[in-house]
């Protein structure tokens, strides 16, 4: 009954979009509006990409298709006039509805990834469900990613990781639904460090611990002492009983500690996927120092940034053309099965 409910949604959300494009622009009618003309093109931009993206799904590298959907979307996400309008909220809402509906479809086998927003990720096997950085976003105080589509994101999962103290990362609301629900919420010690249900994990070395889930499964899970300048910022290493390993390395960027990131494959699983935020320091030395199977990028276009904090999609792809190992540049609400 619940996928039924989501496809409708999802079916309401086109049927919206295409309503709003059913009457033909005719010679003149934008004449002395140019207001109204560029709020019809942003529906027009927002509606293909979006079906270009749902028609051209993630792959390894860069196709041509791919990269002009997300060059497109760069263009219409830093151009602050369409922040909080109908044409951007009916897009996010679109990916996210793909997104529940594909989270409603059981991993048989493998590993995969589901893009929500920003560098929030869930990394899925058949026995397992685990969200890192889950944030519903906001512009000027409007929340981007609903909190009923959060609630139901928040069912799937069976654990939180948090990597570090950002409201970029950190969403007190989704971690409070974790708690309701009975399932861990794992942060560094500055994160609600008076709250005794969260698990608090911080350390100069590297933690390695079992953390059992609600489900009956188990992970286990190193923490790697990363930060973002001098902000501590938790590097999770997890793997699960099927021995697929994900690591979320939050907002890493830090001179020093690259230093030993660069050898830590000697001291970790293999990672079967690295979610990498996009403008971390020394791309290539740091997946590198991981050995991953596939890279997997993050952070783009964090909309409560101002335009020359809203990472582009064209300066990742930039960077990751010098990368070595097989990577995948994403969307919101896009997943890919690592294989």
């Amino acid at each position: 009954m619940k996928q039924i409910l989501i496809i409708f949604c999802l079916l309401s959300v086109s049927f919206q979009a295409l309503a709003q494009d059913k009457k033909k622009a005719t010679n003149g009618e934008f004449w002395g509006k140019s207001e109204a003309y560029l709020h019809k093109q942003a529906f027009q931009m927002f509606g293909l990409i979006d079906e270009a993206l749902t028609q051209n799904p993630p792959v390894v590298g860069a196709p041509m298709v791919r990269k002009l959907a997300l060059y497109n979307l760069d263009a219409m996400l830093h151009e602050t006039k369409y922040d909080n309008t109908e044409p951007f909220n009916n897009f996010v809402d679109s990916r996210m509805q793909q997104l529940l509906v594909e989270l409603n479809n059981p991993v048989k086998k493998g590993l995969k990834i589901f893009k929500v927003y920003n560098d929030g990720f869930i990394a899925r096997t058949q026995s397992t469900t685990i969200a890192f950085d889950i944030v519903r976003g906001s512009i000027q105080g409007k929340e981007i990613v609903s909190e009923e589509c959060i609630k139901q994101i928040v069912e799937h999962c069976d654990i939180l990781f948090i990597t570090h103290n950002h409201g970029d990362h950190a969403d007190r609301l989704i971690a409070d639904l974790f708690i309701e629900a009975g399932k861990p919420v794992i942060v560094p010690t500055n994160i609600w460090p008076d709250d005794k249900v969260i698990q608090h994990l911080r350390s100069d070395e590297i933690i390695d611990k079992e953390i059992a889930l609600k489900n009956g499964k188990k992970l286990q899970v190193k923490i790697l002492p990363g930060h973002q300048s001098e902000l501590m910022n938790n590097i999770y290493v997890v793997t699960t009983e099927e021995k697929k390993t994900v690591v979320q390395t939050g907002d890493q960027y830090h001179k020093e500690d690259i230093n030993w990131l660069m050898n830590i494959h000697q001291e970790i699983p293999r990672p079967d996927a690295l979610l990498v935020n996009c403008w971390t320091h020394r791309m290539n030395d740091l997946v590198e120092g991981f050995a991953p199977k596939f890279v997997i990028t993050g952070h783009e276009n964090e909309m409560g940034h101002t335009i020359d904090h809203r990472e582009a999609f064209w300066l990742t792809f930039q960077k990751m053309e010098e990368i070595k190992r097989n990577y995948v540049v994403m969307g919101w609400g896009e997943w890919f099965l690592c294989k």
